[in-house]
C-alpha cells in the first residue's frame, strides 16, 4: 500500500511540475564516415546514438522545472557551448557551472594571511662583499721558444676543402696503398689532377721527416721550462697564496663580526614580532572558545526541546509516515532533476569514432561506438556496446554500466561499481575499484589492486583467462561442463579460503582442453567455483 501511495506522489509531482526547455543549438554537420567527435564538457548529460548516414546531428537544450521561463533563458546565455567541425572532425566542448569545494574567499584569506605573515619578516642583513683579489706579482717571463721545423707547403685546394688529416704512421705502415685510399676523397673534390697534387705533397712530407722533427722540437722546448724558470714559479706562486690568504683572514674575521651582530639584532626583532603575533593568535583561541561554549549551550537546549517533543511525536507516528514519503518522493525529483539540467544529444555515423574528455555528468551511449578513446570522471556512464581494437578509456570516481564489451582496454581508478554485462575480449587495468562481469566469453586479461573482482560465468567459448592481483578478492564462477587448466600463484594469497602459494589445476572431461586460467595474487583472496 505505501509502495502504491509513492507511486502515486511521484505521478502528481511530475505532474504539478512540468519541465520546461530552451534550445541552445540543433544543427547538422556532413562529414566523412569515420569522423572523430571530441567531447570536452563538464557538467553536461550526453546522449550519443549512431546512425547509417554521414551526417553528425546535434541538439543542445536546457531543461529545468524550477526556473521560470526567463531564469532559463538568462542561463541559456551563460552556457558556454562551442561547435567547431571539419568533414573528418567535430569539436564538442561544453563549460558548466560547478560548485566550489570551499566557502567562497577562504583561499583568498589563507593567501592574505601568508602574504601578511611573510612580509612582516624583518630583512635578513646583507652579505659584505668578498675584498679584491690582491694584485698579482712579476709573473716569471716563459722561456725562449726554439725555433719550429718547417711545414712541407701544400698545394693550392680548391674553395670548400679547408683541413686535411694525414695519418703518418699509417703511411709509414701500409705505404701506398694508404696513400691511394687518402688521395681518393681530394679526386672526388678537385679531379685527378688535385689527387696526384695532394699524393705528390703526402710523399714529400712523408720524406721531410716533419713528424720527426716537432717531436724533437717538443722536447727541447719542455727542458726550458725546467731549472731557473721552474724555481722563479715557484717562488711566486708562495709570494702570490701568502699575500691572498692574509687579505683572506682579515675578510672573514671583519665579515664574521659584523654579519653576527646584524643577525643578532634581526633576531630581537623577529622575537618580538612572534611575540605580538602569538598574542593575537591567543586572543583569538579565546573568542573561539567562547564560541564553542555558546554553540555547546545552545544545542544542550535543542536535545532538551527535542526530548520534550518526543512524546508529542510518538502519537503521531501515522501522520509522521505519509510525510516521509512524500520527503522521500521530493528528495527523489531533486535527485532526478538539478534546478538547471545542461542537455547534448547526439547522432553520428556507425564508423564514427569518440573522443572523450566528460567530467561531472552523464554519458549515454545507446548505440555500438568502435575505437572510443579519452577519459571519464564523476560521470555516470552507461553504453550499449563498445568495440574496436584501438578502444582505450580511463574511468574515474564514476558509477559505470556497460552492456556489451566486445574488444578494447579499460582502465578503473577508483570507481565504487562497475557492471559489464557481457565482455568478449577485455583489458582491463583497476584500482581501488569494485568490478562485477555478468559473462566472460572468450579473453579477459584483467591487472586489479584494492577491489573486488566478480566474473559471474565463464562462457563455455572462453579461452583465456589471466589475473593479476593486489590487495584484492576475486570471486570466478565456471559451470562444471567447461574444461580447464588453472594455474594458480600467492603470495600471501588464499585459494578457496586455503593459504596457497601454487597450484595446478587440471579438469578434463574426456580429452584436454586449450582453456586456460592463469592467477597471480599477492596479499588476496581468490575463490573459483
Amino acid at each position: 500500500m505505501k509502495t502504491i501511495k509513492i507511486l502515486m506522489l511521484c505521478l502528481i509531482t511530475t505532474i504539478g511540475f512540468a519541465q520546461k526547455k530552451e534550445t541552445k543549438t540543433s544543427q547538422s554537420i556532413n562529414v566523412n564516415k569515420d569522423v572523430v567527435v571530441d567531447l570536452n564538457t563538464n557538467y553536461v548529460e550526453i546522449e550519443i546514438e549512431t546512425w547509417n548516414k554521414n551526417v553528425v546531428e546535434v541538439e543542445a537544450y536546457l531543461e529545468s522545472s524550477k526556473l521560470s521561463q526567463e531564469e532559463l533563458k538568462k542561463a541559456l546565455d551563460s552556457w558556454r557551448l562551442n561547435i567547431d567541425a571539419t568533414s573528418d572532425e567535430v569539436k564538442i566542448s561544453s563549460m558548466g557551472g560547478s560548485r566550489s569545494l570551499f566557502p567562497s574567499g577562504s583561499y583568498d584569506d589563507i593567501l592574505k594571511d601568508l602574504e601578511f605573515s611573510l612580509a612582516d619578516l624583518p630583512d635578513i642583513p646583507e652579505m659584505r662583499a668578498l675584498p679584491n683579489m690582491p694584485k698579482m706579482a712579476d709573473f716569471p717571463n716563459l722561456p725562449e721558444m726554439p725555433k719550429m721545423p718547417e711545414f712541407p707547403e701544400l698545394p693550392e685546394l680548391p674553395e670548400g676543402v679547408n683541413t686535411i688529416q694525414f695519418d703518418y704512421d699509417k703511411y709509414q705502415k701500409d705505404g701506398e696503398k694508404y696513400l691511394a685510399e687518402w688521395s681518393k676523397k681530394y679526386e672526388k673534390e678537385g679531379g685527378k689532377e688535385l689527387q696526384k697534387r695532394m699524393e705528390e705533397w703526402a710523399k714529400k712530407f712523408a720524406e721531410s721527416g716533419y713528424q720527426e722533427k716537432m717531436a724533437k722540437w717538443g722536447e727541447e722546448y719542455g727542458k726550458r721550462f725546467e731549472g731557473q724558470w721552474a724555481k722563479d714559479m715557484e717562488k711566486w706562486g708562495e709570494e702570490f697564496g701568502e699575500k691572498f690568504g692574509k687579505d683572506m683572514e682579515k675578510w672573514g674575521e671583519e665579515f664574521g663580526e659584523k654579519f653576527g651582530k646584524d643577525m643578532e639584532k634581526w633576531g630581537e626583532r623577529l622575537e618580538k614580532q612572534m611575540e605580538k603575533k602569538a598574542k593575537a593568535y591567543e586572543k583569538r583561541a579565546e573568542l573561539m572558545e567562547e564560541r564553542a561554549e555558546k554553540m555547546s549551550e545552545r544545542l544542550e537546549q535543542r536535545a532538551k526541546e527535542r526530548e520534550e517533543r518526543a512524546e508529542e511525536l510518538a502519537n503521531r507516528r501515522e501522520e509522521m509516515q505519509d510525510r516521509r514519503e512524500s520527503i522521500f518522493v521530493k528528495r527523489y525529483e531533486s535527485a532526478r532533476d538539478s534546478r538547471v539540467k545542461r542537455v547534448i544529444k547526439i547522432k553520428m555515423p556507425k564508423k564514427a569514432k569518440l573522443k572523450l574528455n566528460v567530467r561531472h555528468g552523464e554519458l549515454k551511449i545507446a548505440s555500438a561506438v568502435h575505437d572510443a578513446r579519452g577519459d571519464v570522471s564523476h560521470t555516470f556512464l552507461l553504453a550499449e556496446n563498445i568495440d574496436g581494437s584501438n578502444t582505450s578509456i580511463n574511468i574515474s570516481y564514476s558509477p559505470v554500466v556497460i552492456n556489451n564489451w566486445n574488444v578494447g582496454s579499460l582502465n578503473l581508478n577508483f570507481v565504487e561499481n562497475a557492471q559489464i554485462k557481457n565482455a568478449n575480449n577485455l583489458m582491463l587495468t583497476s584500482k581501488s575499484s569494485n568490478i562485477i562481469i555478468d559473462n566472460l566469453t572468450e579473453t579477459g586479461i584483467i591487472d586489479g589492486s584494492f577491489g573486488d573482482l566478480t566474473i559471474s560465468n565463464l562462457a563455455e567459448t572462453f579461452k583465456n583467462l589471466n589475473l593479476v592481483l593486489e590487495n584484492s578478492d576475486a570471486h570466478v564462477e565456471i559451470p562444471e561442463n567447461v574444461n580447464y587448466n588453472l594455474f594458480f600463484n600467492g603470495n600471501r594469497s588464499k585459494y578457496n579460503n586455503q593459504p596457497t602459494k601454487q597450484k595446478t589445476l587440471k579438469r578434463y572431461d574426456g580429452k584436454p582442453s586449450s582453456k586456460t586460467i592463469v592467477v597471480n595474487a599477492k596479499y588476496s583472496n581468490v575463490t573459483v567455483n
